[in-house]
């Protein structure tokens, strides 16, 4: 079992970051053991992954996710003491594992925050909480206690707002609604259909101006060692979807902000930071959430320069690492069939050719009635020529793919090709359901038990 490189396990190997992860260090010559409650994940397919294993769910069955977990630890462990072994969670499993790390601590390093930091950040409505008490620059937000103190507070908020989950991810149980009504429509659906407790109703944010920016972090006891900003170019759903086209830029506000919410935490490990920015350096950067883990795009921090989990990995082994240098402000990111979906959505939304059609038939009515036929004719033609504009329709449909030049894919690779058989698990469960499950195609959430096979026994051996 022994390796002087050192073992890293990584969890929730579905994820396009945890296939990240697992190429970053397997690249590295350290050997990577990857987990995950599904079969057929993309870092279980990675040539980087020497061993794979599954677990239950950490959310439903949080026990057995511990022993599981604590058995494939132990089974892994070296038996030279000095050579690094490394625990590395990728999703939300790093909350258990933060609360349970005593458990661990005496086999495997875990670099990751404590819980009591975890806590303070990772639910929206202690975050915006806390955000406000350091006087950080956020949306206008209320945490209603129940649907009667929603009803009084109505008349402060300016619409359109967002609702959100207090715990989501991926623009899962978030939505934008424009008017009151439909607010308390929701807050009603979200409360049935999530089963919520009073304690876990949603937020309401007011909507902010400007496009999502995304800040990436290490620290080390509360000092920002590493912080790199991305710009989601593209998200989908467009509305409240997740980045799936991004850039790498330069915001050192953003950055700054980052600094001040996680250094007083003690924050150790990564974390990354959501914003709304209108790109108005006389505006403040408007902070969103923060995620206490590793996160969906962290293939365009690598891609850029940010090597997260191999820096990660030297922290834990040497308890210290230096900042990353000649980061890259050129690289383009896109995960795979997401970037393609919003660019079809991106053409849909800007194509107002039938509107335009309807105005032209309105104007005629009004002509063929008030005024000239021959003007009233005039209009339908002129109307009819640019709704069937195709020369138009496919310049603009070419405008808008452009974006897609030269990415950089986060599974895609020609010296790890088998991890695109990652994709066949989402796949899948579109062609059985016919929709998209978001959470699986944005490496944000696990299949709905709907989806799941009864037949496969999460607890499956390696």
């Amino acid at each position: 079992m022994d390796n002087q490189q050192g073992t890293a396990i990584i969890t929730y190997g579905r994820g396009w970051q945890s296939l990240a992860a697992t190429r970053s260090l397997g690249q590295r010559g350290i050997r990577v053991i990857t987990g995950d409650e599904i079969a057929l994940t993309p870092a279980s397919f990675s040539k980087y992954s020497k061993a794979d294993f599954r677990y239950p769910s950490p959310t439903h069955e949080p026990e057995k996710f511990l022993d599981r977990l604590e058995e494939v630890i132990l089974k892994h462990k070296p038996e030279d003491p000095s050579t690094p072994y490394v625990l590395m969670p990728i999703h939300k499993e790093t909350y258990l594992i933060a609360e349970h790390r005593e458990r661990f601590e005496p086999h495997i390093t875990i670099p990751v925050s404590t819980i009591e930091a975890i806590l303070k950040v990772h639910n929206k409505g202690t975050l915006a909480a806390f955000a406000q008490e350091l006087d950080l620059p956020i949306p206008k937000t209320i945490l209603p206690k129940n649907r009667e103190d929603l009803e009084t507070q109505l008349q402060d908020l300016n619409f359109p707002v967002f609702i959100k989950l207090r715990e989501s991810a991926a623009g899962v149980g978030i939505k934008r609604v424009k008017t009151p009504e439909e607010l308390l429509e929701t807050f009603d659906e979200f409360v049935s259909h999530f089963k919520l407790a009073s304690a876990d109703y949603p937020i309401v944010q007011e909507g902010v101006p400007g496009e999502d920016y995304c800040v990436t972090t290490l620290f080390d006891q509360g000092k920002l060692i590493a912080c790199m900003t991305y710009h989601n170019l593209r998200q989908f759903p467009a509305e409240a979807g997740a980045g799936v086209i991004r850039e790498t830029v330069d915001v050192p506000a953003m950055e700054k902000t980052a600094a001040e919410i996680l250094g007083p935490l003690n924050w150790h490990g990564v974390a990354e930071l959501d914003f709304r920015w209108t790109g108005n350096e006389e505006e403040a950067p408007q902070l969103i959430e923060v995620n206490p883990r590793f996160w969906g795009g962290l293939n365009q921090a690598i891609a850029s320069g940010w090597d997260y989990p191999w820096l990660l990995y030297c922290l834990a082994r040497d308890g210290k690492v230096e900042p990353p240098e000649g980061g890259r402000y050129d690289v383009r990111t896109e995960t795979p069939l997401l970037g393609l979906l919003a660019t079809l959505q991106e053409i849909s939304s800007n194509d107002n050719r039938l509107e335009e059609l309807k105005g032209a038939f309105k104007g005629a009515k009004h002509e063929f009635r008030e005024g000239s036929k021959r003007a009233g004719l005039k209009k339908v033609f002129k109307g009819l020529r640019n709704f069937v504009d195709i020369k138009g329709r496919v310049s603009e449909a070419k405008k808008q793919f452009e974006i897609h030049h030269k990415n950089s894919y986060d599974v895609l690779s020609t010296d790890d090709p088998m991890a695109a058989l990652g994709a066949l698990y989402p796949l899948a469960i579109f062609f059985k359901h016919g929709k998209i499950n978001m959470e699986l195609l944005t490496s944000e959430g696990g299949p709905k038990a709907s989806e799941e096979d009864p037949d496969q026994d999460s607890s499956q051996t390696e």
